[in-house]
């Protein structure tokens, strides 16, 4: 008897477990769908990724200067470091001033923020005429 008990148990513990791992995705602790994401939720992350793209399209080097902070960490998608104000401008100076003229569009944008800390991510194209360079940039 106490053996068709400890059977049973197990059993039913292997069933449960193998039942909670098929639950559809969206549902449970992750939300994970699957799914392409949706159209870029509206707000100010949003609109401060279009602004830099406009203003790093219109070759405006004093929104990256009053936008950077003066102890500023750019990390690329490649791992290489940015880390002052100064290097940073120098950077972007040189991408918007470089023949023949660059122009960038994004998709795919994508916003959270937790308390006082935002960030926001998204595929970008950078085109020069002639080539084509496309990467994903994550923004805190």
């Amino acid at each position: 008897m106490k053996r068709w008990i400890l059977f049973y148990a197990l059993a039913m513990t292997c069933i449960a477990g193998t039942a909670l791992g098929q639950e559809r995705a969206g549902r449970g602790s992750f939300n994970i769908s699957g799914r392409s994401p949706g159209p870029p939720p509206p707000g100010p992350l949003v609109n401060l990724v279009q602004a830099g793209i406009d203003a790093y399209n219109k070759g405006d080097v004093a929104y990256f200067d009053k936008l950077f902070a003066d102890d500023i960490l750019w990390v690329d998608e490649d791992g290489h470091e940015l880390t002052s104000k100064m290097f940073c401008l120098n950077f972007i100076r040189r991408q918007m001033t470089a023949t023949p003229k660059r122009t960038m569009t994004v998709n795919g944008i994508a916003t959270g923020a937790w308390g006082d800390t935002g960030w926001a991510a998204f595929a970008y194209t950078i085109d020069d005429g002639v080539n084509q360079r496309k990467g994903m940039n994550t923004t805190f």
